[in-house]
């Protein structure tokens, strides 16, 4: 498989500098990097954030520059602050597009909580979707939509991810349905979906997806106990996730969009990036 390989921003989260995630993804070999749409953890303003990460990205030859939270929050009821936030989100995509650091952007729409139940990993499918409100879910329509025509050459993947709309495949993928853009579709996170005591198997999520996965997140876990939520995070080779069964499915469904990987676990993650490439990449490679 030749898809390129992402190496996610909390890889180097520690206090790196831009041109420091650059060496060190560089360095490693990976061919791009998932970086925040925020330049806040480096206390840079949008246009001087982005105008960095592209002179960089030109020093370093990188090929692949994608971007994902912090998200579009979609889910408030305030018309104003929707607005704004929108607008925000418009204005990111013309910056980045002009510095031409657009391809695939990872996507969230604003997360919806349960009042009644914690809002942790413990009870993942008390929140998100379970309890959405219509009008959320068509307003997350009529955002997107704002979205997808207004940069139709990018391709926009919800990450399924806990506390969202698009919280499973099956709920992101009739999200997706539901927006009806070409250029929306899925980032598949199949670590998040551990987190879910009823989830579907991962042949079968990547099935949901099918022709609408333009992105996938590699991370992994081992449980802990019997309960949901009781995971500790771990490589990617140690983890409960088949990594080579996961690419034998992409492949067979001719995958070709990029495929990142996260380091949800705490320690030295500039090592944790080397060490997850170095059993990932031959395996992505040789599938």
């Amino acid at each position: 498989m030749k898809n390129p390989i992402i190496m996610h921003i909390n890889y180097c989260e520690q206090g790196q500098t831009l041109p420091e995630v650059f060496e060190v993804a560089s360095r490693i070999g990976y061919d791009g990097i998932e970086f925040r749409r925020s330049g806040d953890n480096y206390h840079l303003p949008l246009e001087s954030y982005l105008e960095t990460i592209a002179a960089l990205r030109e020093q370093y030859h990188m090929p692949y520059i994608l971007f994902g939270g912090p998200a579009l929050d979609a889910m408030t009821s305030q018309r104003d602050t929707l607005q704004k936030n929108t607008e925000e989100y418009l204005h990111f995509l013309e910056v980045a597009d002009r510095l031409g650091l657009l391809s695939t952007v990872n996507f969230m729409c604003g997360s919806i909580a349960n009042p009644k139940v914690p809002m942790d990993l413990y009870h993942c499918e008390s929140h998100g979707f379970a309890v959405h409100e219509p009008w959320q879910w068509e307003q997350a329509v009529t955002v997107c939509r704002i979205v997808a025509d207004a940069k139709p050459q990018v391709k926009f993947a919800f990450e399924t991810h806990m506390f969202f709309l698009h919280d499973t495949a099956k709920t992101t993928r009739a999200l997706v349905e539901a927006i009806d853009r070409p250029n929306f579709g899925i980032n598949l996170d199949y670590g998040n979906a551990l987190f879910f005591p009823h989830t579907e198997p991962l042949a079968k999520a990547i099935e949901i997806a099918g022709d609408k996965l333009f992105y996938t997140h590699f991370k992994s876990y081992q449980p802990v106990g019997s309960g949901a939520g009781q995971l500790l995070p771990t490589s990617l080779a140690d983890g409960c996730i088949n990594h080579r069964e996961y690419l034998r499915c992409l492949q067979a469904l001719s995958f070709e969009g990029p495929i990142g990987i996260e380091a949800p676990r705490p320690g030295d993650r500039e090592h944790f990036a080397s060490e997850d490439y170095a059993y990932i990449q031959p395996l992505i490679r040789n599938a």
